[in-house]
This record gives C-alpha cells, sequence and structure tokens, in this order.
C-alpha cells in the first residue's frame, strides 16, 4: 500500500527565515523570485527556501532539487526524511544555502519529492544586472 503523498501548504525562497526559540514562528527574510547576476556563471551567496507540508502519513523519504527548466539539469539536491505523526500535523521544513552555483543566466526551479513524487516546485530567474532574462 502506497502512503499518501503529502499536500504542500507553501514554498517560499527568501534571503534567511529566523525561527522564534521561544515561540516557533519563522519570519521569512527578503522574500525573491529573481536574482540578478553580473555575469554567469554566478555563486549566489545565500538563499532560504521554506516549505510547509500537511496531510503526510508515517516517515518519508525526501529530496530538494535545484534544476534548469528547459533542459532540466539537476544543479544540486539534497536529501533526507519528514516524518509526520498523523495526516493533520504541518510539518514546516528550512533549508538553508551558501555559495550557489549557477551556470547560466533564465528559469530555474526547486522541485520538493517525498518517495521520489513531487510535492510541490517553485521557479525563479537569474537575470543579468539590468533585470533581463538572458538563455545561454
Amino acid at each position: 500500500m502506497t502512503k499518501p503523498n503529502p499536500m504542500h501548504l507553501s514554498m517560499v525562497i527568501c534571503d534567511s527565515i529566523i525561527e522564534d526559540r521561544l515561540t516557533g514562528k519563522k519570519s521569512l527574510i527578503g522574500i525573491f523570485n529573481n536574482i540578478q547576476a553580473n555575469a554567469v556563471p554566478c555563486v549566489h551567496p545565500k538563499l532560504s527556501v521554506f516549505i510547509a507540508l500537511t496531510e503526510g502519513n508515517g516517515q518519508y523519504k525526501a529530496q530538494l532539487r535545484c534544476l534548469k527548466v528547459g533542459d532540466e539539469k539537476e544543479i544540486f539536491s539534497v536529501n533526507g526524511e519528514v516524518y509526520f505523526k498523523d495526516p493533520s500535523q504541518i510539518v514546516e521544513l528550512i533549508f538553508d544555502f551558501s555559495g550557489l552555483n549557477f551556470p547560466d543566466y533564465g528559469d530555474y526551479r526547486f522541485d520538493f519529492l517525498c518517495e521520489g513524487r513531487q510535492v510541490v516546485g517553485r521557479r525563479f530567474i537569474i537575470s543579468d544586472d539590468k533585470g533581463g532574462k538572458r538563455n545561454t
């Protein structure tokens, strides 16, 4: 029997995420969907991804991957596990990255998968420093 695929509530790309130690509340700082670069390849100093999920049941193998849209080339990925004690639970995940290398201008996408099945995807753009998108 296959586990139910968790349902996504949100996926946000931002500069950083602050978590209050007392309340557990998260503050997402500097939400964006475009990175401007002088040249490519470019290294982005810091980036965070926030994902909220529900309706899962038990333990899931999970993966967050970044792809170049079009050729679907994987830029990087991280693997781990997500646990739901019951389907009504909301699980919040924080991914912090430093020094990400993007090879070209254009559209990219973060995909989050559980048990190899996509739960949510989020596109973003690497553009030149004038804001114009260039595909190479």
